[in-house]
């Protein structure tokens, strides 16, 4: 009977914690804004050197950055990737629309081609997680 008597005055205890924490829960002021995340667009415009553009490629806020790489058709492109940062399926890039399907090293970490048409192109990593868009003009 006694130990009877001490689980009930325990289970009493429980019920009345969690109600006062119930209680206090309700009672909080809840009206300061939550914070969210704010995906920021990055864009690069390619940089002309010796006749090739040049545009460096690395990690940014959950996605590649820069996410929009502009260029001008029938130049040719170096992509440098940053393989200090970028990781994981990041480190292959697939532009369909231009024939590139590569996977980043630290030994090549080089992506080379040259946009033959101009439009928008997508590119992302090959599992799509990672993505941008490619401005040919």
């Amino acid at each position: 009977m006694k130990a009877n008597n001490i689980a009930i005055c325990v289970a009493i205890g429980i019920v009345l914690v969690l109600a006062v924490f119930s209680i206090k829960t309700l009672l909080m002021d809840n009206s300061v804004p939550k914070q969210s995340v704010t995906l920021v667009k990055s864009v690069a415009e390619a940089e002309l050197v010796n006749g090739v553009q040049i545009v460096n490629l690395s990690w940014g806020k959950f996605n590649y950055a820069p996410d929009t790489i502009r260029l001008k058709q029938k130049i040719p492109v170096k992509i440098v990737a940053d393989t200090t940062r970028l990781t994981g399926c990041f480190r292959s890039l697939e532009i369909p629309d231009m024939g590139v399907s590569e996977q980043i090293t630290d030994e090549d970490n080089i992506i080379e081609f040259t946009p033959e048409k101009k439009g928008t192109f997508r590119f992302s990593c090959a599992m799509g997680m990672g993505s941008g868009t490619i401005e040919v003009t």
